[in-house]
């Protein structure tokens, strides 16, 4: 049998998202792979996650769930001491059940696709309007050289 990695226990508010949508949680244990997590509806085993302690994202996959509790695999080495220690504190003060500030500032698939589609239309005209700029010069200085051709034969021939 697998030996287990040692344990930190804490008892830190946390938020999780789960597909679209946001709920708070209670970090009861963490290690350096793994959390404890207790929650009103724990999500189902196999579930992918994102736990967000102030500047702290974990994400990882549900490996057990039962009554209010669930344990998370986390994908990537959590950093135990900045999850629930001294770097928490200068995070931005938060309370379970406050609505998610973060939703507010993500961009939608749409709404990218829509900016990508104005800046390649301005990054179009722009180089449009050069190329004129640059065909207006280039017939200014023929024009320039024409008359330069026929002023210089009226010189001659009054001379």
């Amino acid at each position: 049998m697998k030996e287990r990695e040692p344990r930190i226990s804490t008892s830190v508010p946390a938020r999780v998202r789960l597909g679209d949508g946001w709920f708070d949680v209670t970090i009861m244990n963490v290690s350096l792979h793994g959390m404890m997590l207790r929650v009103a509806n724990p999500p189902r085993r196999g579930s992918y996650i994102e736990v967000r302690r102030a500047s702290q994202v974990v994400i990882g996959r549900v490996v057990w769930s039962k009554s209010g509790q669930c344990g998370i695999r986390a994908q990537d080495m959590i950093d135990t001491m900045a999850l629930t220690g001294a770097s928490a504190i200068a995070a931005p003060k938060w309370t379970p059940g406050d609505p998610d500030r973060r939703a507010a500032e993500r961009r939608t698939i749409e709404h990218s696709s829509a900016h990508s589609q104005k800046v390649a239309r301005q990054l179009q005209f722009m180089a449009v309007v050069a190329f004129l700029i640059l065909a207006a010069g280039m017939i200014l200085q023929l024009l320039k050289a024409t008359f330069d051709a026929a002023l210089s034969q009226v010189t001659q021939a009054l001379l």
